[in-house]
């Protein structure tokens, strides 16, 4: 038997790693759009910094994933946020965030937060910078062919899983070949799942920033800036001593009304909030870095019993599944629906 997952993200390399220890005969390949794996769990490195510019930490606040990260996977390199988040009105008012939160453990790794995707997809099957745009079924059978945005063959599975965000998933069944009336109730079901868009913006300084807190988050959402970070808080590996890195995080409506600003005008229009909400002038940054993520956070929920239970062979994880853009509940996710996968290989 062979299972083909589409998208390397957090659902479906864990939903690979839960398949490999129960099926260890079945086959898996993975198949992803881009370079990397671990979908927005991502860092990137500039002129000796580090910074993890989608999601910011991993809340490891259940024994599964406490397990996970402490003992399925190797723990160099795993940290402990010790500073909390405070939170921000739209007036600009700091106060302390909700002590209850803040006790929750948040981790990340000292080399950057992709180092979990990583560590996930080792051993794993993973064929990176191939889209696979439409699926079809194998004349005479009931396996899956899987065609990548050229149009060409790029394998055949007895079982799908599809894991990129619920839009792009409504395209690539939409482009697909199977019982009409199941894709467009598939397809139907997907598109209810709207996203919210983020910009991210990389703030470098040579000067030392300190707050007694690691990050801001507007728990109002009227504020364009939606979350805040002290990169550098998070260790020595992040930049060189004497230097700082804020992490900047927009809102959806912002985000989207922004979404094609030139760089350079939409960074001066966040680093003037930025230096407003801190108080602090921070109009002359070493250098800023700038990321648009297209599908950053569901705003809704789909019905994943309704996805999962086609008898088809197709099966569906990820973030729209469960109705919040967060590490440890996508790795859930996946974890539960290769169980479903599970029960389906052993009908």
């Amino acid at each position: 038997m062979h299972l083909a997952i589409i998208g390397a993200g957090m659902a479906g390399l864990s939903a690979a790693r839960e398949l490999r220890q129960r099926h260890p005969d079945l086959s898996i390949t993975i198949y992803e759009k881009s370079r990397g794996v671990g979908g927005r769990v991502a860092t990137r490195r500039r002129n000796g910094f580090v910074f993890d510019h989608g999601a910011q930490v991993i809340k490891a606040q259940d024994e599964d994933m406490d397990r996970l990260l402490h003992t399925g996977l190797p723990t160099e390199g795993l940290r402990h946020i010790t500073q909390p988040v405070y939170v921000f009105h739209a007036d600009g008012t700091i106060v302390e965030g909700d002590p209850t939160l803040n006790a929750e453990p948040s981790r990340f790794y000292a080399a950057g937060l992709n180092q979990l995707g990583k560590l996930l997809a080792a051993g794993l099957d993973v064929r990176r910078e191939i889209r696979i745009a439409a699926l079809r079924h194998e004349t005479g059978t009931e396996r899956w062919m899987l065609f990548d945005a050229n149009g060409a063959h790029a394998g055949t599975a007895d079982a799908v899983l599809l894991t990129p965000p619920a839009p792009q998933t409504a395209e690539i069944l939409a482009m697909s070949e199977f019982d009409p009336t199941l894709r467009d109730a598939l397809v139907r079901e997907l598109i209810r799942v709207p996203y919210r868009r983020c910009l991210t913006l990389t703030l470098a300084y040579d000067r030392p920033i300190e707050r007694p807190f690691y990050a801001l988050v507007n728990v109002d959402r009227q504020h364009p800036v939606a979350w805040l970070a002290l990169e550098h808080t998070k260790g020595t590996e992040r930049c060189p001593p004497g230097h700082s890195l804020l992490i900047v995080q927009m809102s959806g409506h912002f985000s989207l009304q922004q979404w094609d600003a030139p760089a350079e005008e939409l960074a001066s229009a966040v680093i003037e909030m930025v230096s407003m909400v801190l108080e602090e002038d921070l109009r002359r940054p070493m250098w800023y870095d700038r990321q648009g993520w297209r599908y950053a956070l569901p705003d809704g929920v789909a019905k994943a019993d309704m996805l999962n239970s086609t008898q088809t062979g197709l099966f569906f994880a990820g973030d729209y599944a469960v109705g919040l853009g967060r590490i440890h509940l996508a790795i859930k996710n996946g974890q539960e629906v290769a169980r479903a996968i599970d029960a389906w290989l052993n009908r």
